[in-house]
């Protein structure tokens, strides 16, 4: 086998190889990207699902504002 014929066997392996690798991480990137896309935003025709999201938010940002006079406090 002549070393042009391996370069040629190896570039088609690569390219097998890489196909492969595309077609397998789109099916779990894709997915995992349009769950994180629909997962931020609450159903706007259920009301229990937006009081959550509300409740939710306002508590972070309570802990978030409580986390930080809690540091000014201890450490000024």
């Amino acid at each position: 086998m002549s070393t042009r014929d391996r370069d040629t066997a190896r570039a088609r392996e690569a390219k097998e190889s890489l196909a492969r690798v595309r077609r397998d991480s789109e099916t779990i990137l894709d997915g995992a990207a349009r769950a994180a896309s629909d997962s931020g935003r609450p159903d706007e025709t259920d009301p229990i699902e937006v009081l959550g999201t509300r409740i939710g938010r306002t508590a972070g940002v309570v802990f978030a504002i409580g986390l930080l006079i809690y540091l000014v406090w201890t450490y000024f």
